[in-house]
């Protein structure tokens, strides 16, 4: 398609693609069936082998696997471990033949043991925080959702709230109060001054 561009032949392309689209289904189907066995219990071998680069299984092995050829086949199709892996197993398998019954006995009780003490706390746990959370969801309801919005909306905008008509007829005269007493201060203000100048001409000290 990208190649041909605008000359594609559609009908040959659809055709095609209702036989890969029906082989899909009839192969699920075949898979999903009860009597099919599992395919995990089957060895995998490769039917044809390509020395050049796949670009699409560099990028599905995450630039691991460049080729599918005779150099990474048995490597990707073996069924041992790796030899490093394989010594330390018989590493393992040789100190457990090494051991005497009893001991080993022994350290599997005590291994049970530990296990069971750990599975009691984490069992303990769960009931607990199961117990915690039921109890947050079974408590009262504290507050109205209808009424917090009814709320909301008073505040906001004042709906709910009743506007007060004034009645007819005169209206509410204010009380007069009585104009403020105004007092003259010329005749002290003379007064004080014609005192101090008659105190500065008859002072005791000018003799």
């Amino acid at each position: 398609m990208e190649r041909e561009g605008e000359q594609v032949d559609w009908p040959s392309y659809l055709n095609s693609f209702s036989v890969i689209s029906a082989q899909i289904y009839t192969l699920m189907k075949l898979l999903k069936n009860d009597k099919t066995p599992i395919l995990r219990n089957f060895l995998t071998l490769p039917l044809q082998l390509n020395a050049e680069s796949d670009e699409k299984l560099l990028l599905a092995t995450e630039g691991r696997v460049p080729s599918f050829s005779h150099d990474f086949v048995p490597n990707m199709l073996r069924t041992k471990p790796e030899p490093d892996v394989e010594q330390r197993h018989l590493a393992l398998e040789a100190k457990m033949a090494q051991a005497n019954a009893d001991t080993a006995l022994k350290q599997i009780n005590v291994h049970n043991k530990v296990v069971k003490h750990v599975m009691d706390l984490v069992n303990t746990a769960r009931e607990e925080w199961e117990t915690e959370t039921a109890s947050r969801t079974n408590q009262p309801q504290t507050c109205s959702v209808n009424e917090t919005h009814a709320l909301i909306a008073a505040l906001g905008t004042g709906k709910g709230f009743k506007i007060r008509t004034q009645p007819p007829g005169p209206s509410p005269t204010m009380p007069q109060q009585p104009p403020p007493q105004i007092t003259t201060t010329s005749k002290a203000v003379s007064a004080v001054k014609t005192n101090i100048k008659a105190a500065n001409t008859i002072h005791p000290y000018n003799r």
